[in-house]
């Protein structure tokens, strides 16, 4: 099942999108989706404690309303991004483009030289949560990755 999103891009931002997406073959969703992943992963983002979430400036440029489909796990993702790094997904997509987008590109480029280099439908399928209490406090744990445990079970 698919999660629908509706957020706001410039139109300068979505023609940078879109020619990425087309000179390495994906969809837009899917480049959207891997450069947010790619800035994750390496911790582009600064995790923010105790504060508002942020939105794009309004009144800058123009802006198109833009709809966009995710997989419930990258949907999820997604969600806990906007709770760490404390970003609308209009701000994380621009934040992506103006900090890691040159980074990204230079990954993927190396990435699609190898020749096992396949489109990955599994970026997400690790992604795993814990939820639990202890001495009386909630607990929610994220993982971008397999769970620890499974991990070492697997190593045994």
């Amino acid at each position: 099942m698919n999660i629908e999103t509706t957020t706001c891009i410039s139109y300068e931002h979505l023609e940078i999108l879109k020619y990425h997406a087309e000179c390495h073959n994906m969809s837009l969703r899917t480049f959207i989706s891997c450069l947010i992943r790619f800035a994750a992963l390496w911790e582009k983002g600064n995790v923010k404690y105790f504060k508002q979430l942020k939105y794009r400036k309004r009144g800058e440029g123009q802006w198109k309303r833009f709809h966009l489909v995710l997989y419930e796990d990258e949907y999820e993702f997604f969600m806990d991004l906007k709770k760490l790094w404390k970003m609308s997904l209009a701000k994380v997509i621009a934040f992506c483009l103006d900090n890691v987008l040159e980074e990204f590109l230079r990954f993927l480029i190396k990435a699609e030289q190898k020749d096992d280099y396949y489109t990955d439908n599994y970026r997400y399928s690790g992604y795993s949560f814990e939820v639990g209490r202890e001495e009386d406090i909630f607990y929610c744990k994220f993982y971008w990755g397999p769970h620890p445990e499974t991990v070492r079970k697997s190593n045994t």
